[in-house]
């Protein structure tokens, strides 16, 4: 099968359906690609850590996570303009 018969026929999956793949292929991304296991440095560590502390000292700062992939995707794709603005 080719890649652009695989591109057509994930097109046709329904989103459910797409949402399954994405997330298997997430699952199994480092057998299928031969990536190198995520590890992080000491830096990136460092960084979890200061930020557990600040969310552990100040929760008011924290946001739920209902909602988050909206807000996301909304940063990512703000609406288009209305047709009668100018620019």
């Amino acid at each position: 099968m080719s890649v652009e018969q695989l591109e057509n026929a994930i097109l046709g999956l329904t989103p459910e359906e797409r949402q399954r793949l994405a997330v298997w292929f997430e699952e199994n991304r480092r057998e299928l690609l031969g990536d190198e296991p995520d590890e992080l440095d000491e830096e990136q560590k460092a960084e979890i850590v200061r930020r557990r502390e600040l969310a552990l000292a100040h929760p008011e700062l924290l946001e739920p996570w209902d909602g988050t992939i909206e807000r996301v995707r909304e940063q990512l794709h703000p609406p288009p303009l209305s047709c009668g603005a100018t620019g």
